[in-house]
């Protein structure tokens, strides 16, 4: 039989080829708290997923016993010409514009921030509305710091990204398409339990020491690893 009478994926077998892996990456966002977190993930620059790079015509290969020089310098010229007008899209990876996040990203945070401030004053009901981010911190040593810490090192949810990103891992064989991906990745993010977020804040305490004792070196600790972990006792450690 010849090679012609198979299919193109039979072809890239039988020839020995094969397309050259691609890497497929998702962007996702989502809050916690101690005491809730967002419904779903929101995926940013999904936009782009299904993008495929624009295929440039080949070039034109050149006729001698059809055409003459300029012929085929008129058809390179069209070539040239149609190339020019594909626009080529890079994805912007895991940046984004201001407006972009202002528009999809920012409302969900905000909502958040309004929920958990409505929740800390139902929790400080006895304490007078004005006293409440001022004198109440204070007595409680509570310190507003002047910039807070950016580093996923002080960061919850980064646990629980672990923790996600661990359980599909264990799926991608069965994983045949962005859309199916992002399933399972909402699959998972609705899997996690309140408790397992308020164990990672339980826990940052002692993580903002280490990180003070040790700026260099990243805090590892088996709760912000592991897929299936056991309740830490940190008032014992702590």
């Amino acid at each position: 039989m010849l090679l012609n009478n198979f299919p193109v994926e039979w072809m890239l077998r039988i020839i020995g080829e094969c397309s050259a892996p691609q890497t497929v990456v998702q962007h996702f966002a989502a809050w916690v708290n101690y005491y809730n977190r967002a419904d779903e993930l929101t995926f940013y620059n999904d936009e782009y997923d299904d993008h495929v790079a624009p295929q440039y015509p080949p070039k034109p290969q050149r006729r001698p016993t059809t055409e003459t020089p300029d012929d085929y310098k008129a058809r390179i010229g069209q070539w040239e010409v149609e190339k020019a007008q594909e626009a080529h899209i890079t994805k912007p990876g895991n940046a984004m514009r201001a407006s972009y996040y202002v528009e999809k990203i920012l409302p969900s945070y905000r909502e958040a921030y309004s929920l958990l401030v409505a929740c800390s004053d139902l929790l400080r009901a006895d304490v007078p509305i004005q006293q409440r981010h001022t004198v109440y911190k204070h007595g409680r040593g509570v310190v507003t710091l002047p910039h807070p810490a950016n580093s996923p090192d002080l960061n919850p949810i980064e646990g629980i990204w672990n923790i996600i990103k661990e359980r599909v891992k264990q799926q991608l064989i069965t994983i045949n398409s962005i859309a199916e991906l992002k399933a399972a990745l909402q699959h998972e993010w609705k899997q996690i339990r309140q408790e397992m977020v308020q164990e990672r804040v339980n826990e940052i305490s002692y993580r903002c020491r280490q990180v003070f004792q040790h700026p260099n070196v990243w805090v590892k600790i088996d709760l912000w690893y592991l897929i299936n972990t056991t309740k830490i006792n940190w008032n014992s450690i702590l």
